[in-house]
């Protein structure tokens, strides 16, 4: 007789528990959620939105660029504010976008995705961004807003 100690399963019973392990796990799937969202936003939290998507507003139809990327700038600051408001867990903005990416529609994700490469390209390059780009960014961050 083999020497077992009480609470030691043998192989067959891992590979049955296994089993019934991974098909729970497989019944369960639908129901989980998609996002990992940690609490809703406040009404104080929605009035501070507003004030700084108005602030960005006035920025971003004035003609002058430099205005232009403060706006871009500030859209991506209030993004980034809405998506830890959301629980999207990451050290960086761009880590916190890709949790968003499960709960967030195909083409905001993308709109949003490129506003910041523009955004980063404001805060990292020297290189000339074009108004119409700007303009653009700026957009693609205040329609993610507005869906809040």
């Amino acid at each position: 007789m083999a020497n077992y100690k009480k609470n030691q399963q043998t192989v067959p019973e891992v590979i049955v528990l296994g089993l019934f392990r991974g098909l729970w796990w497989l019944v369960t799937l639908p129901f989980r959620k998609k996002g990992k969202v940690k609490r809703g936003i406040s009404n104080e939290e929605k009035n501070y939105i507003r004030t700084k998507r108005n602030e960005i507003l006035d920025l971003a139809n004035s003609d002058n660029k430099i205005e232009l990327k403060h706006a871009v700038l500030e859209a991506d600051k209030l993004v980034d504010f809405i998506l830890k408001l959301k629980g999207c867990e990451g050290e960086t903005f761009a880590d916190r976008l890709r949790a968003a990416e499960k709960f967030m529609d195909r083409n905001t994700y993308e709109s949003v995705w490129y506003a910041h490469k523009i955004r980063n390209q404001i805060a990292h390059d020297n290189g000339e961004i074009g108004r119409q780009t700007l303009v653009s960014a700026t957009q693609k961050f205040l329609a993610y807003i507005q869906e809040i």
